[in-house]
């Protein structure tokens, strides 16, 4: 074990007295600083999953392009890399389920002892990097959404949406389970600590994609239009500070020195993870290697998606998407050397077929269809019916 790190707390109490701290304990290892996580992990797991999907993907691009000249003495197999992936989700999801709150746990220590605080981080991201499997995926949402009540949370139910642009970032109070150096927990109240009831704004963006993978786009859609209405507010009311400044007894914000139950501005630069909902999630952009894949997916409400500047290497584009249409339009960067390079874009599953009049990009047995911009600026896709 990684003294420090052994996932156990920093911190200890007997009875309902003052916590000691154990310096050096429970040191924390991820952006969640005072919580230590560690030992067996969930958090670190779901991440590694992550990362090895990806190294399938930048594997497969590898040897469909050996002009690109790329060493292979060092490659991963991807058939390897893909079992590995199927087993690390199989014995995760054995592992870190906790079946009586039915929820990941946030880790296990050295002794064995599992930590359950409710982290709804950790649950919807083991949904957004797919470790989740289909069934703990329901029970999670279910639980969130408050059709699922677990007993002994502080937090239950349409609470656990308190702070209206997302989740809090855990459900249960905790007292006991932090790293050395944050020793007083009782004497921050519940939801006045980031870590403890309070939330992230950037971890709204988790929140998003998760629905979207579990539940469909118009559950991702309903929960996207609760944030708007929240952020109209605050903005209305001349940004986050002076917004809950306007609220007594509401939140404390954290950022630029004191801690508070909220991160949004300041140091919480990933705040504007959350609109690349649209991009990521609703337009399903994913750039590749050779180019980009696209995989829409639009609430019923929504006739179309259309998202422009969207930075491209010497490009920027224009998507627009509807049920059965693709179109992009690109257009060159100022100032930049254009390339000649093929971009290949992957569609949906599925047939289809080119609707820009005169233009015939090649075609790959994948499906995907490789346009010079330089020469064609704009490409329209239809599905072959």
């Amino acid at each position: 074990n990684w003294i420090g790190h052994e996932g156990g707390s920093g911190i200890e109490r007997e009875g309902d007295g003052p916590a000691k701290a154990l310096a050096g304990r429970g040191v924390g290892s991820n952006y969640w600083d005072l919580l230590p996580f560690g030992g067996k992990d969930t958090y670190a797991t779901i991440l590694y999953y992550g990362a090895v999907r990806r190294m399938i993907e930048v594997e497969k691009q590898i040897q469909n392009h050996p002009e690109w000249k790329i060493p292979t003495e060092a490659r991963f197999e991807v058939s390897e890399l893909e079992k590995h992936a199927a087993e690390v989700k199989r014995i995760s999801n054995q592992v870190f389920w906790n079946r009586e709150t039915g929820r990941f746990v946030g880790n296990i220590d050295d002794k064995g002892v599992a930590y359950d605080y409710g982290f709804t981080f950790v649950n919807l991201e083991a949904i957004h990097y797919g470790l989740a499997d289909e069934n703990h995926a329901r029970q999670i949402m279910a639980w969130l959404d408050g059709k699922r009540i677990v007993a002994g949370d502080t937090s239950q139910g349409a609470d656990i949406y308190h702070w209206r642009f997302g989740p809090r970032s855990t459900t249960k109070r905790n007292l006991d389970y932090y790293t050395f150096w944050w020793s007083k927990p009782e004497n921050t109240p519940w939801g006045n600590q980031v870590q403890d009831g309070g939330a992230v704004l950037a971890f709204s963006y988790h929140d998003l994609m998760a629905r979207l993978k579990a539940n469909g786009p118009d559950d991702a859609w309903a929960r996207l239009k609760e944030v708007s209405k929240w952020f109209g507010e605050v903005t209305a009311a001349g940004g986050y500070r002076a917004y809950y400044a306007s609220k007594p007894g509401g939140a404390t914000l954290q950022g630029g020195g004191p801690p508070g139950g909220l991160g949004m501005d300041n140091e919480f630069k990933e705040s504007v993870l959350v609109p690349q909902v649209m991009l990521d999630g609703f337009l399903g952009f994913a750039p590749r290697g050779d180019g980009f894949s696209l995989d829409p997916r639009l609430p019923r409400e929504w006739p179309e998606l259309s998202i422009d500047r969207i930075a491209w290497h010497d490009r920027v584009l224009w998507v627009r998407a509807g049920r059965d249409w693709i179109e992009i339009t690109a257009k060159p960067l100022p100032g930049v050397a254009k390339s000649d390079e093929i971009c290949w874009i992957s569609p949906p599953s599925g047939k289809w077929r080119v609707a820009t009049k005169g233009l015939k990009p090649q075609k790959r047995a994948d499906g995907a269809f490789g346009v010079r911009w330089n020469r064609n600026p704009m490409l329209r896709l239809e599905r072959a019916r």
